[in-house]
């Protein structure tokens, strides 16, 4: 007699989650949310920031050192302040039905982008700034500095995956697929990060190779004010030029790339119903 194949630990895993999902919706969106909250601060700080737990361990300060009490904010955001409104709004957007399943589709994305989306812009750097100790005022300079580019940027990423959203996946698994696009974000990020500092660094090399090419152009021919470049000399110039804009452009790159990777970046893709 063929004996019955045991299930694998991700089916035994996803069982656990879908029957806990059924029996205990919030306290499992809460859990869930703050797990991936978690994941997504540390894809962006040590992955697109480049920060390192080592020296955190080893009591260095800096901005290049691993924080893990903002881990922690985005936790609590997450879990206790996000989940539970988040859930309770896919309830009750979902109550939506309207004419077509086409008109129920608008209807709810149109909901979703103009009135939730501005809230949770709007809610998560208020929350994060109070969980940081601001003042009113600073939270409010804070909101006003980043929640239209914010709900901008994030509309952009979300609105395309709130239509597959809202249209194939069904409501209790709504929220994790938003959250998981969201870190799969962050983790695309940090990749372009880590491929940008390799471009910086050859471009540094570059440009360092330049400046002592030039340096020494210049001592072979004595070039001094009012003297005529030779071809050489020239063609120095133009190389160290090019290399100081490369130098240049890897660095816009990664400024970039570091202000969306920010807490109010994170927050924001994550944060998506």
């Amino acid at each position: 007699m063929a004996s019955i194949p045991r299930p694998n630990l991700f089916s035994r895993v996803w069982a656990f989650y879908t029957t806990s999902l059924r029996e205990r919706p919030l306290r499992t969106k809460m859990i869930q949310s703050g797990v991936l909250y978690i994941s997504a601060d540390l894809v962006a700080q040590l992955g697109i920031e480049g920060k390192y737990i080592r020296r955190k361990v080893e009591g260095e300060e800096g901005e290049e050192v691993y924080d893990p009490i903002r881990t922690a904010r985005l936790s609590i955001y997450g879990s206790t302040i996000f989940a539970p409104l988040a859930h309770y709004w896919l309830n009750s957007i979902e109550r939506i039905a309207l004419a077509s399943k086409v008109k129920t589709l608008m209807g709810k994305l149109a909901l979703d982008i103009c009135i939730w989306s501005p809230f949770v812009t709007f809610m998560f750097p208020t929350c994060l700034g109070l969980l940081e100790g601001k003042n009113v005022g600073e939270v409010r300079q804070k909101v006003a500095h980043g929640w239209f580019p914010t709900w901008q940027k994030a509309v952009c990423v979300f609105g395309p995956t709130q239509i597959i959203n809202f249209s194939l996946v069904p409501p209790q698994h709504r929220l994790l697929t938003v959250q998981s696009v969201g870190l799969c974000w962050n983790i695309f990020l940090s990749w372009q990060n880590n491929r940008n500092n390799k471009l910086l660094a050859a471009a540094q090399i570059h440009l360092l190779n330049a400046q002592e090419h030039l340096l020494e152009v210049d001592q072979g021919h004595g070039v001094g004010v009012g003297v005529e470049l030779t071809e050489e000399e020239a063609r120095s110039r133009k190389k160290l030029a090019d290399a100081e804009k490369e130098v240049e452009d890897a660095e816009k790159r990664k400024r970039g790339l570091k202000d969306q990777a920010g807490e109010m970046g994170v927050g924001v893709k994550m944060a998506w119903s």
